[in-house]
């Protein structure tokens, strides 16, 4: 009678394994393929621009801040 159970119980525990094992690869499968979003918006990256103090061209170009440079010709 032990021998009859232990047979049973296998086939059932192998099928459990490899469904649980396919449910977790299709989740992690799944979310792989979503496309990334911006890690920041135009407007959080002109705060960063001005606070650093550049001038924010994200208009003319995008996500693009300017730095003045310093040059020789402005030094005092």
């Amino acid at each position: 009678m032990i021998a009859r159970t232990t047979t049973t119980r296998f086939p059932r525990r192998l099928l459990a394994g490899a469904l649980l094992a396919a449910g977790v690869g299709g989740l992690l499968g799944g979310c792989a393929g979503l496309p990334q979003g911006p890690t920041y918006t135009d407007a959080e990256l002109r705060a960063i621009c001005e606070r650093q103090g550049g001038w924010w061209r994200g208009e003319l170009i995008a996500g693009y801040c300017e730095y003045q440079t310093a040059s020789i010709s402005q030094a005092p």
